[in-house]
């Protein structure tokens, strides 16, 4: 029978990621990009070094990932007045009062964690790209949600491949 995580700090043994962790296909826009493929290094050796039970490591973000950033949150706030559920409506203050959502900053994964887990019960894990479904599942059922810490290739805002920090 395969292994499977027990308890929550046996999810530090579940983080196979399948692809965009370090690496990135050749369709990806920041595939030629040597800077941004360095960064993405950096958030993906972040996350496999993360256990549970630490705090999630804040990120200093770059000028160019705020403004792509802001350009994403400006265009999804405008939308959310028509297609955005009424529950999110309603909790958009309170993550603007207690996460620091605004156009120039990007939260900290460590502040929507505490957010989320007295709101609902989940916490946040850094994850270095798409896990495999059981890895995913086996989060879900100790009320985990992965989520990346990095940001979209500036060069196209709207488009990418994989998951990525983007609640807004």
């Amino acid at each position: 029978m395969p292994w499977f995580p027990r308890k929550i700090s046996e999810l530090d043994k579940s983080q196979r990621v399948l692809m965009y962790g370090s690496e990135l296909d050749a369709d990806h826009p920041g595939f030629k990009d040597p800077i941004y493929r360095k960064r993405r290094k950096y958030f993906a050796d972040l996350a496999m070094s993360y256990k549970y039970g630490q705090q999630i490591p804040r990120i200093e973000y770059t000028r160019e990932e705020i403004k792509t950033w802001g350009t994403v949150f400006r265009e999804l706030h405008r939308l959310y007045p028509k297609y955005a559920c009424k529950e999110y409506l309603e909790n958009w203050p309170l993550l603007v009062q207690e996460c620091g959502y605004r156009e120039d900053n990007l939260p900290q994964l460590q502040d929507l964690n505490i957010f989320l887990k007295k709101k609902t019960g989940f916490q946040l894990r850094p994850v270095a790209g798409y896990l495999s479904p059981r890895d995913f599942l086996a989060g879900l059922a100790f009320r985990v949600f992965h989520c990346t810490q990095y940001i979209r290739h500036s060069s196209d805002p709207f488009y990418t491949p994989e998951p990525f920090v983007l609640f807004c």
